[in-house]
C-alpha cells in the first residue's frame, strides 16, 4: 500500500510505503525525473511529562566537512552554536527535541544502546542536516580548518584571482562526469559521498550539454569559491568550486544556464498550447515569492499532470529543468496566476501581484533604486562589519544566510576597510538593486532586494 503527498520544501513528489498499521519506515523521493530513496531516521516527539537529563546530549557533533555544532548545557537550559556562528538557547519540544529561532528543529538521535549518537538539525533554508557525534579532538581540528579557510577568504575575494589548478579540475571533473567515471580520489569525502549520490543524474546532465567550447573565470566569492561560466555545445552553466588545501575539491556548486532559448512568461489561457514543448538543454530557474500567501508551482508534463510544490511568501524556489519546460505558478487554492516558459530571461522570477502575467524584463525598465535600498544596505553592511547584523529587519531567508555567511562577510569587509561611497548600478531580474561599494582597500558588488523596511534578498560578490 502507498500513499502520496507533495513535499513543501523541495521540488518533487514524495512516495510513503505504508505497513498494515499504516506506518511508514522509509519514503521515495521523485525530483528531476529521478528517484531518491530514504529511510526513517526519526520521528516527531511526543510531549515530555517531567523534566529530563540534559547531560546526554552534550558534546560536538560534525553537521559539514567543516562545520560541527556544540551543544552544551547551561544550568537546565541547552545551547547551540554551530562553527562560525553565535550561541544560541533552545526551547524543549519533546523526547529529544527541541527548537530554536521560531521554526528550526533539532533532533537528537540514539543508538542501539539508547545513546545519542547523532542529531538532525532542521531549517526551512537549509533542510535536514544530519549530524554524527565527534570527540573533542576531531571538533578542534573541524574548527581550525574552518579557521585557516577564513584567514585567506579576505584576502582571495578582495584579489579576484583564481586558485592554481582550479580551471583544469573544473574541465576534468566535466569529463569525468559525461563519461561516468569520476575520479573520487580527487575530491574530499562529503563531495565523493555527493557526486556518488547524484551520478546517474549529472551524467545525464552532462551528455545533454555536449562539449564544452569555451571556459572564463568570473571571480572569487564570498566564501572563497572560485566561479567559472563554461560555454558548451547544447547550452553554458556556472561552476563554483573550492579546493582544499591538500589539492582536492572541497566543494562544487553547479548551476545550468540554458542555451539561447529566451523563454517568456504566458497566460494561463495558453496552458494546453505550450505542453510538450521542452527543449534538451539544462537550465535552473529561480522564483522568489513576494505575495502574502503562499503559491503552488505546478510541472506541465505532456499530458498536462500537474505535481505541486509549495512555496513560501518571502522564500526562494528553485529546480533545474530544460528550457521551454512549462511551470505554472498558482495561487494556494490551485487557481493559476502564470505560466514560466524557462529561458535566458526567465532563469529568475518574481512572483509579485503587480507583475502577474507582465513579460520579462520588466523590472530591469526600473530606472531607479528602491527609496531606501542605499540606507538599508549601508545598514546592512555596517552590522555585518560589527558582527551584529540586524536580523530583526531581515526575512528569515535572509537571515538564516546571513548568520551563514557572517564569519566569511565580517572577514571580507575587515579588510576592505571603511566604506567610503556606494553608487547604484541597476536592477537585476529579481528586482534587487544592484550597488557598487568603495571601501577604503577596494570594491565590492551588492545586491539587495527591500520591501517595506524589511531586506528580502542579499548577495555580496559576482553574480551573473
Amino acid at each position: 500500500m502507498t500513499a502520496r503527498a507533495s513535499y513543501a520544501a523541495s521540488s518533487g513528489e514524495i512516495t510513503f510505503a505504508l505497513d498494515a498499521e499504516r506506518r511508514s519506515s522509509e519514503l521515495t523521493l521523485r525530483m528531476n525525473g529521478r528517484d531518491i530513496r530514504a529511510v526513517r531516521v526519526a520521528e516527531m516527539p511526543a510531549a515530555v511529562a517531567e523534566p529530563v537529563s540534559l547531560d546526554p546530549y552534550v558534546g560536538w557533533y560534525r553537521i559539514a566537512p567543516n562545520r560541527v555544532l556544540t551543544v552544551r548545557r547551561d544550568g537546565d537550559r541547552l545551547s547551540l552554536r554551530e562553527t562560525g556562528q553565535d550561541a544560541t538557547q533552545v526551547l524543549p519540544e519533546g523526547t529529544d527535541a527541541f527548537s530554536f529561532r521560531g521554526d528550526h528543529l533539532v533532533i537528537f538521535l540514539r543508538d542501539e544502546q539508547a545513546k545519542v549518537s547523532r542529531l538532525l538539525v532542521q531549517s526551512a533554508i537549509f533542510g535536514a542536516r544530519l549530524g554524527a557525534r565527534v570527540d573533542p579532538a576531531v571538533a578542534q581540528a573541524v574548527e581550525a580548518d574552518f579557521a585557516r579557510r577564513l584567514a585567506k577568504v579576505s584576502d582571495r575575494f578582495r584579489e579576484q584571482v583564481p586558485a592554481a589548478g582550479s580551471k583544469e579540475m573544473v574541465l576534468a571533473g566535466i569529463e569525468d562526469l559525461r563519461r561516468g567515471t569520476p575520479d573520487y580520489d580527487r575530491m574530499s569525502a562529503s563531495l565523493a559521498a555527493k557526486v556518488h549520490r547524484y551520478l546517474a543524474e549529472m551524467q545525464t546532465t552532462f551528455v545533454a550539454l555536449g562539449a564544452v567550447e569555451s571556459i572564463f573565470f568570473r571571480g572569487v566569492g564570498p566564501g572563497g569559491y572560485d566561479i567559472y561560466g563554461v560555454k558548451f555545445a547544447n547550452g553554458s552553466a556556472e561552476f563554483r568550486l573550492m579546493i582544499e588545501p591538500d589539492g582536492k575539491a572541497g566543494d562544487v556548486f553547479f548551476r545550468a544556464d540554458g542555451n539561447d532559448e529566451i523563454g517568456g512568461m504566458v497566460s494561463c489561457a495558453e496552458e494546453a498550447s505550450v505542453r510538450g514543448r521542452a527543449g534538451t538543454s539544462p537550465i535552473r530557474i529561480m522564483l522568489y515569492n513576494e505575495l502574502a500567501d503562499d503559491i503552488q508551482v505546478f510541472n506541465l508534463d505532456a499530458d498536462g499532470n500537474r505535481k505541486a510544490q509549495i512555496v513560501r511568501p518571502n522564500m526562494t524556489w528553485f529546480t533545474t529543468t530544460t528550457v521551454n519546460n512549462p511551470w505554472m505558478i498558482a495561487d494556494k487554492s490551485g487557481r493559476c496566476l502564470e505560466i514560466v516558459m524557462p529561458g535566458r530571461q526567465t532563469r529568475f522570477h518574481n512572483v509579485e501581484a503587480s507583475a502577474i502575467g507582465a513579460r520579462p524584463g520588466r523590472a530591469a525598465r526600473r530606472a531607479v533604486p528602491i527609496a531606501n535600498g542605499e540606507e538599508m544596505l549601508r545598514r546592512y553592511i555596517e552590522g555585518v562589519g560589527r558582527g551584529q547584523p540586524d536580523y530583526a529587519h531581515m526575512t528569515s531567508e535572509v537571515a538564516d544566510i546571513t548568520r551563514q555567511q557572517l564569519p566569511f562577510d565580517q572577514a571580507i569587509l575587515a579588510r576592505l576597510g571603511a566604506l567610503r561611497a556606494v553608487s547604484f548600478r541597476g536592477v537585476t531580474a529579481l528586482d534587487s538593486d544592484i550597488y557598487i561599494a568603495q571601501f577604503a582597500n577596494g570594491s565590492a558588488e551588492w545586491r539587495i532586494g527591500v520591501r517595506n523596511d524589511t531586506i528580502t534578498k542579499i548577495a555580496l560578490g559576482p553574480n551573473f
